[in-house]
């Protein structure tokens, strides 16, 4: 990497700090509707007309909504970064396949360099996350039988699915915002450690849309969940402010680690007390970091890159250095970022599986999601 790549990544990675700092550390909104104080006048008057903008935007997108035949689950959240979206689509595919249907996922496919829309092939390829983006490529991955479509537009993308049969519902990856496309279940993230952020939209403060957006949702899932006293006070709240909509917690947690990327699944048990590496560009690398020590795993140094972060040898080699020196040769990274890692390293950067743990919950959410279903114009 040359000199100005590097001050580029830096100056990147302190912007990105100083922004979560305005949005997330200043006064922070404590429930839906309220909002901080610290974020800058400007910033503010550019939230003003990213609103003004957006109500244009979701006007347009409302006149021109397509229906497919077939029931659609979105799955998305209410602010930029990482809520858990991603496992929990994962996680909704692997319910309806086993409970006999036979879905497919409308993801857009961020930072793809792909130009047409298109299912990812089943099969493996050093670009295949270039042309797809990365989370698609992961979910591909983890769902052999359930086929990923990418493409801007989701309606589109959903009438092909259909047209190569067998699909019998859609799950609509991060599309709370995606208004062009109906569906018959929005289920929005938060965040339980800061769900609004300091309350404000963008620039100024996380938010894509209002607060009281949220009325469109029928179903929250709360992630991240802490302290049950918290987590029991969100849902009150979100249930006095929105009569009638679900809400359920869950927690990520490491489901186990795959030396290679074909081996076996070991549990966390099997690594605990291991001395390892660990690196991840995601939107919350500390998180997934906090994830690996909570399973007991020592990490002698860890890596944290910008979102979707392609890595450069001279990273990678610098991790591989780290490794070295630390004397382990354990070198642990997310399945996102794996995605992106070049295959002649395959083999050499271990993948922790992070799934999400609706504990008490997964009964509930379960019968939900299954009311949701046979309530549906489809049955």
């Amino acid at each position: 990497m040359d000199t100005i790549s590097r001050l580029g990544a830096k100056l990147y990675k302190e912007t990105s700090r100083k922004i979560r700092q305005v949005w997330y550390c200043g006064t922070c909104a404590s429930s839906v509707g309220e909002s901080g104080t610290e974020a800058p006048a400007i910033l503010r008057v550019a939230s003003l007309f990213y609103e003004k903008g957006l109500r244009r935007d979701q006007q347009s997108l409302l006149k021109r909504r397509a229906t497919l035949p077939v029931p659609v689950i979105s799955i998305g959240n209410l602010t930029v970064g990482g809520t858990g979206k991603t496992p929990l689509t994962i996680w909704m595919c692997e319910f309806l396949t086993a409970s006999g249907f036979h879905p497919a996922v409308l993801t857009r496919g961020y930072g793809r360099r792909a130009k047409s829309p298109g299912r990812i092939p089943v099969c493996s390829g050093e670009s295949l996350w270039e042309l797809f983006g990365d989370e698609p490529v992961m979910m591909s991955h983890y769902l052999p039988q359930t086929p990923v479509w990418v493409g801007r537009n989701r309606a589109a993308s959903g009438a092909a699915a259909i047209a190569c049969g067998g699909v019998d519902v859609l799950v609509l990856d991060d599309g709370f915002q995606h208004l062009c496309l109906a569906r018959d279940l929005d289920i929005v993230l938060l965040d339980c450690r800061n769900p609004f952020g300091n309350g404000l939209l963008l620039p100024a403060g996380p938010l894509r849309e209002p607060a009281p957006s949220l009325k469109r949702a029928q179903c929250f899932v709360i992630t991240h969940a802490g302290a049950k006293a918290e987590t029991e006070r969100l849902k009150v709240s979100l249930q006095n402010l929105f009569p009638g909509t679900a809400a359920f917690a869950c927690n990520h947690r490491l489901k186990g680690i795959r030396l290679k990327r074909e081996g076996p699944l070991l549990g966390p048990c099997d690594l605990r007390e291991k001395r390892a590496v660990a690196f991840a560009g995601i939107a919350s690398p500390q998180s997934f970091f906090g994830d690996l020590r909570g399973a007991g795993i020592t990490l002698c140094r860890t890596f944290d890159f910008p979102d979707h972060h392609r890595y450069t040898s001279e990273e990678l080699l610098k991790i591989l250095e780290s490794a070295s020196a630390h004397r382990t040769g354990l070198i642990l990274t997310t399945a996102k970022d794996f995605a992106r890692v070049p295959h002649y390293l395959k083999d050499t950067f271990a993948v922790a599986e992070i799934g999400i743990d609706f504990g008490s919950d997964e009964d509930d959410f379960r019968k939900f999601i299954e009311r949701r279903l046979k309530g549906s114009r489809f049955f």
